[in-house]
């Protein structure tokens, strides 16, 4: 009666069990393993071993979500959605006309990549081994996406990840209506490299329908580091998600504080 995940979703299911390697597979898994070794739980049916073919009902006295994981990734211009969840319930039900309860615990992984597509980018949006996030956007607080300084862009509080040359702006605290862009907390909309005074890299337009976009910028800092504004030319796309055009674009991002 055991379930074998696709190796997609043991992948997801490696952010919290420590394996490593792309999504691969459109598929779900739920599977848990109880303390008592005479039963076990597939696809929420619980069986006893000595009779895999009955299922038997079961009471759930209470369930604890012990590690969780959310994101996407990005294939062939589009987002798609993948979840990991640990969790540990206890269960209650009748064997043999005894009273039974046991603890289970298990592993859920959920994920909308086609088999023949691999994970190009994986962005996660939620990480319970991170701490907490919040939704983005609105006015509640959210969790800081790394170590670094807080910059405005268009509205939305921004973080400059910086390592050596290397920056990156990522979306802390997007401005309200971003989500039905296609924003999500942590997304990153630049990166690239310092190089003297200017920073060269790649910037992000988002969709909700066909997901993030990359195009080259480059531009200045300003005299007294407090700007960074720069320029490209941003793809337009049409319905299908194909580039119908390009448009000149401006990114300015101004220095808030440092946390």
């Amino acid at each position: 009666m055991t379930r074998t995940p696709a190796i997609g979703l043991m992948v997801i299911l490696s952010a919290l069990t420590g394996l490593s390697g792309l999504a691969s597979a459109s598929d779900y898994a739920n599977s848990c393993t109880t303390s008592d070794p005479r039963f076990e739980i597939n696809d929420e049916e619980l069986y006893a071993k000595s009779a895999p073919t009955n299922p038997i009902p079961y009471q759930i006295i209470d369930k604890t979500t012990t590690a969780e994981r959310r994101g996407y990734c990005i294939s062939q211009g589009k987002k798609f959605n993948f979840e990991a969840r640990d969790s540990s319930m206890r269960i209650r039900f009748q064997f043999n006309g005894s009273t039974v309860e046991t603890t289970a615990n298990c592993e859920y992984a959920a994920s909308g990549l086609p088999a023949a597509y691999n994970c190009e980018r994986e962005v996660v949006t939620f990480d319970s081994s991170a701490g907490s996030v919040g939704s983005g956007g609105g006015d509640g607080a959210a969790a800081s996406c790394g170590p670094g300084s807080v910059w405005n862009h268009n509205g939305s509080q921004m973080r400059l990840l910086a390592s050596g040359a290397t920056r990156r702006f990522a979306y802390e605290r997007p401005r309200r209506g971003l989500e039905s862009a296609g924003v999500n907390l942590c997304d990153v909309v630049f990166e690239g490299e310092k190089q003297g005074n200017e920073y060269v890299g790649t910037a992000y337009v988002f969709s909700s329908d066909c997901g993030p976009i990359g195009y080259p910028v480059s531009g200045p800092v300003s005299s007294g580091g407090s700007t960074v504004t720069l320029y490209g030319k941003a793809p337009r796309r049409r319905d299908d998600c194909s580039i119908s055009g390009y448009r000149n674009d401006k990114l300015v991002f101004k220095y808030l504080r440092s946390d």
